[in-house]
């Protein structure tokens, strides 16, 4: 079973991790360097002269001479070089591949993700005031919002290198554009310090071979003055790590590995496993399900169609943990106590209009489950105040449906 740090997980549920996704990530649904310039080649209008000097640079030379090889293409093409770098990943991408991948990475509560890659996979806003803002300014994530439970929307993305096609930003692919990037915006690098010095970082599929990220990384342990001790300040998911090395990481570098064995690089099934452990650990619909796995509750609600939505979500979670979860709805006040008094559920979920008498009639006749007052819209005509509530015996009243999810995971955890 894959062993994720708890420290991690913490960092993840408080609201104070942020994922930095690079190229590895998305490896397997895009095309390798040399195909992706080959197929910008092919869509340049190149003479007999340039074509020649760019087949040697793709095939004959090393990685510098790929880069001079983007370098050429960029300036050949012009304006029409971000719209074929769009059409040759689309040609030639595999975006089923990474499919869990993705669903995986939106269902962990990061308060935000940041990413090098300008592909589609990754939907998010590119680098500016606006994004700064929301990434250091707008209120805290809570790690059981809606938008973590399906794995669709996830923690807010900020494309650092720009993406292809027309949402407003350049791409980075040259060095010229990473040198633009980094010394022609201030902002830029202010952000990313900021967020490195405050929140833990996890790199996930990051090869740590750009020079400002690792410059960045000294900075933070630096101002931090980090003692080998001390909990790390950034975690990373690595291919085919030795003990020496991550001891060495995890002492010198601040880095936590999580470290997977690639058999001679031909088995990367270890990436996934690595996000499934986190996401399990993390995800809210993860942590209610095996919160209610084997659980009774009772739902007390006059109009039940209201809460429908929240006790099918409900069941589901449970299911997916492999477990049932009885729920019993009831519309009067009478029913509820007639079950409490054949049995006691686990939980009491009350409607605002009925919480009063029924809270009053288990005080009374010793009736004893946690309860919880939910009213979807605030409730008319019942309980809608906390302090009430609680006076009451409710531990508390809530009108949100992550609210009440989270409520219902630390009662039952």
């Amino acid at each position: 079973m894959t062993e994720i740090p708890q420290h991690l997980i913490d960092q993840i549920t408080a609201g104070r991790c942020v994922a930095f996704v690079g190229a590895g990530f998305s490896a397997p649904a895009v095309p390798a360097w040399k195909a992706l310039l080959d197929g910008l080649a092919e869509k340049a209008a190149l003479d007999a002269d340039q074509a020649a000097w760019l087949d040697q640079l793709i095939h004959q030379g090393g990685h510098r001479d790929l880069e001079a090889a983007a370098q050429v293409l960029q300036v050949a093409m012009g304006e029409q070089f971000d719209p074929a770098l769009a059409e040759v990943l689309v040609e030639r991408g595999h975006p089923e591949r990474i499919a869990e991948r993705r669903r995986l990475l939106a269902g962990i509560p990061f308060d935000a993700i940041l990413t090098t890659n300008f592909d589609h996979f990754l939907i998010g806003d590119v680098p500016g005031p606006q994004a700064y803002q929301r990434i250091l300014r707008d209120p805290p994530h809570r790690w059981w919002e809606p938008r973590f439970w399906e794995g669709q929307e996830g923690a807010p993305v900020i494309k650092l290198h720009g993406e292809v096609g027309p949402i407003g930003d350049a791409v980075v692919f040259t060095q010229r554009d990473y040198r633009e990037r980094l010394y022609s915006s201030p902002a830029y690098m202010t952000f990313l310090r900021s967020l490195f010095a405050t929140n833990t970082v996890l790199y996930i599929g990051v090869s740590f071979t750009d020079a400002y990220l690792n410059e960045l990384r000294s900075e933070v342990l630096a101002m931090l003055d980090h003692e080998a001790d001390d909990d790390p300040v950034a975690y990373a998911l690595l291919a085919d790590v030795q003990p020496h090395q991550e001891r060495y990481l995890r002492s010198h570098e601040g880095l936590g590995v999580l470290g997977f064995d690639t058999a001679g690089m031909t088995d990367w099934s270890g990436f996934e496993d690595h996000l499934r452990a986190i996401h399990a650990a993390t995800n809210p619909r993860a942590i209610l399900g095996r919160a209610l796995a084997d659980r009774t509750i009772l739902w007390v609600d006059g109009e039940p169609d209201d809460t429908s939505y929240g006790a099918a979500l409900l069941r589901d979670a449970a299911a997916d943990a492999g477990g049932r979860t009885t729920i019993a709805s009831v519309r009067t006040v009478d029913e509820a106590l007639a079950r409490m008094r054949a049995a006691a559920p686990d939980l009491v979920l009350l409607d605002g209009p009925l919480a009063e008498a029924t809270l009053t009639a288990m005080r009374a006749e010793d009736l004893r489950a946690p309860a919880v007052v939910f009213s979807r819209t605030g409730g008319t005509g019942g309980i809608v105040d906390r302090r009430a509530a609680m006076a009451l015996g409710a531990t508390d009243a809530l009108t949100e449906w992550g609210d009440l999810f989270r409520e219902v995971a630390r009662i039952l955890s």
